[in-house]
């Protein structure tokens, strides 16, 4: 049907323009943070594109459904708008008419989310354990960055270094470290790092610099100087990464069978579901009346998502201390929103308020 192929083509272009603006935010604001991360010495320089697309990667599930969302919202608005609704109301295509290539939309995406939902991002946060676990095993020195206090161990060990070349050669190196209760404070003109060839243990070797060992507020301190100092750089040594419980497989999950993993679990059933809801939503919230504005529509279909996704964090809040029974789980949730986005389509579709007024609830 002519009208079917040009809704489906116009909310694609409108849906993948917001996905691009979506996916454009995610990526400035995660940026932001593991730029801010690698500067602090928190995780290393080179590992801060990886640990960006796979955030990226996770968000994506997230991302389509509100897409998809505001995508038919923004479609059907413009039909209304431009009168093309009323022409096709006068064709005899109602509401109903376009319930099936709106949910066929939803289909289409609600298998890519659920992909999404079910393998890639457990994928992705798994990968990001891992990429995080491995990162920690490099010695501190390698995180640090020039003009930056650097802060590893707990506080236990502070570094810094006023400038520092590509090949790891340092100048005004300052290192703070905490020994048997006592702080040692380590200045040196010079230092770089290299690796002992019997051992393989790896070093920071300073050169002209002085030793203060102490209690801070006592004035008993040991100061020496030194021509030449080894600090051993001993990275984390960790058995295995800690997997989340957005990493575990979809079997884990079901073996696991606890608060946690339930909640999991039906947070990936849901993500697909929400894609057919929040599609039923923005094919009833798409009407726009010239009386009232353009942006009145927009104002409630945001108000729509925004108590959705609140009840849906409650109902996972719930699964997790096994207030809702597991086979319950968030079904409960689906099902009222269900029921409410075809109550709202019958309403529109007969031309009725969506909601009864104040007045005439008051007079019956």
């Amino acid at each position: 049907m002519i009208i079917h192929r040009a809704f489906y083509r116009e909310a694609a272009l409108v849906t993948l323009g917001i996905t691009a603006v979506l996916l454009v935010i995610v990526v400035f604001q995660g940026l932001s943070v593991f730029l801010g991360r690698a500067a602090m010495g928190e995780e290393s320089k080179d590992v801060v594109m990886t640990l960006l697309g796979l955030q990226t990667l996770r968000k994506l599930d997230l991302l389509l459904p509100l897409a998809l969302y505001f995508g038919i919202l923004l479609t059907l608005g413009r039909w209304y708008r431009d009168s093309e609704m009323t022409v096709l109301a006068a064709c005899g295509i109602g509401l109903t008419q376009l319930l099936r290539p709106v949910l066929l939309f939803a289909l289409a995406l609600a298998v890519v989310v659920g992909l999404g939902s079910f393998f890639f991002t457990p994928y992705a946060s798994r990968q990001t354990d891992l990429v995080k676990h491995e990162s920690a095993r490099v010695p501190e020195v390698s995180r640090m960055t020039p003009g930056v206090f650097s802060e590893s161990e707990g506080g236990k060990r502070i570094f810094y270094t006023a400038r520092m070349d590509a090949a790891g050669d340092m100048e005004d190196v300052f290192i703070s470290q905490l020994e048997a209760g006592k702080r040692a404070v380590v200045v040196a003109r010079t230092g770089h790092p290299y690796i002992d060839t019997k051992t393989g243990d790896k070093f920071l070797a300073l050169r002209d610099g002085m030793i203060y060992k102490g209690e801070p507020g006592e004035a008993k301190y040991q100061i020496m100087r030194y021509e030449t100092y080894n600090v051993r750089l001993e990275p984390k040594r960790l058995e295995e990464p800690p997997w989340k419980i957005e990493g575990l497989t979809n079997r884990q999950l079901l073996e696991r069978g606890d608060g946690s993993a339930v909640a999991e679990w039906h947070w990936r059933l849901a993500k697909p579901i929400i894609v057919f809801v929040l599609a039923l939503y923005a094919l009833v919230l798409a009407h726009t009346d010239a009386r009232r504005g353009r942006l009145s529509n927009l104002f409630a279909a945001i108000l729509v998502y925004l108590i959705y996704s609140n009840l849906l964090g409650l109902g996972q809040t719930l699964l997790k201390k096994g207030q809702v029974p597991p086979a319950i789980g968030l079904w409960w949730l689906h099902a009222g929103m269900l029921l409410l986005a075809a109550y709202l389509l019958h309403q529109r579709a007969h031309n009725r308020p969506l909601l009864p007024s104040p007045a005439r609830i008051w007079r019956r």
